[in-house]
């Protein structure tokens, strides 16, 4: 009869070992194959304080994740071109070291009366402020909806034809002027509004009040109203009956 052979506990640590090594060998592979099949999320911070569609095309493929400033504003076709790319808006936080106060541009159009005073409290209320030279109102409106615009600026318009300039202003998109004839409905309409410009007669105000207009103007965090970010969103009166010819 044939002897069967010994095994050695020698032989059964060497079988041991290579079975263990085995599965760890195939544990590894596992891994590295899931870890190749999920794709890992592509993050952007933007820093434009106005973010609209052609922001969204410009990022880099695959981007699910942007970081955003709390005082961006983002426009409906911006909002929606990311919806379908499945990119998630998420705002970060103020950096609690830098100033509260925002950029303030200071200007005058049409006025009869000397507001040098005026726009010298203004300026020392607010320490990010500058004053624009004395131009048209058109002009000084231009200039304004480029600030607010381009830098997310607060401005104070110094005129004694408020109401024509607010029309005028407010057909700018970048802007969402406001008027007031009293502290505190200025106050309030800034807040409802999220007001970037402030149209003032300088009659009406003493220094003082318009110290602390430009505070509140400067310091308001928010986004306007959804009837307000969308007022310019669609201009081809697809919806009314009038002829736009």
């Amino acid at each position: 009869m044939p002897t069967s052979s010994h095994v050695s506990s020698n032989d059964i640590a060497r079988l041991v070992t290579e079975v263990l090594r085995r599965i760890h060998a195939e544990t590894e592979s596992l891994q590295a194959q899931h870890s190749q099949s999920v794709s890992p999320k592509v993050t952007t911070t933007l820093s434009d304080r106005v973010i609209a569609a052609e922001t969204i095309i410009k990022l880099a493929p695959g981007t699910k994740v942007a970081y955003v400033d709390q005082k961006a504003v983002i426009t409906p076709s911006g909002r929606d071109l990311a919806r379908d790319r499945g990119i998630e808006f998420i705002p970060t936080k103020p950096n609690t070291a830098q100033p509260t106060d925002s950029q303030l541009f200071i200007a005058q159009a049409e006025c009869t009366t000397d507001v040098s005073a005026v726009a010298a409290s203004i300026r020392r209320a607010v320490s990010t402020s500058q004053q624009l030279p004395s131009a048209g109102l058109v002009t000084t409106l231009e200039s304004f909806a480029d600030h607010a615009g381009r830098d997310a600026a607060r401005c104070i318009l110094l005129t004694e034809n408020t109401a024509v300039a607010c029309v005028a202003a407010n057909r700018f998109p970048a802007i969402r002027a406001i008027v007031g004839s009293d502290i505190t409905a200025v106050a309030d309409s800034i807040a409802r509004c999220a007001a970037n410009l402030v149209i003032l007669n300088p009659r009406q105000f003493s220094s003082a009040s318009m110290g602390q207009i430009a505070k509140e103007l400067t310091t308001r965090v928010g986004n306007p109203p959804e009837i307000l970010a969308t007022a310019h969103a669609n201009t081809s009166h697809g919806d009314c009956s009038c002829q736009n010819r």
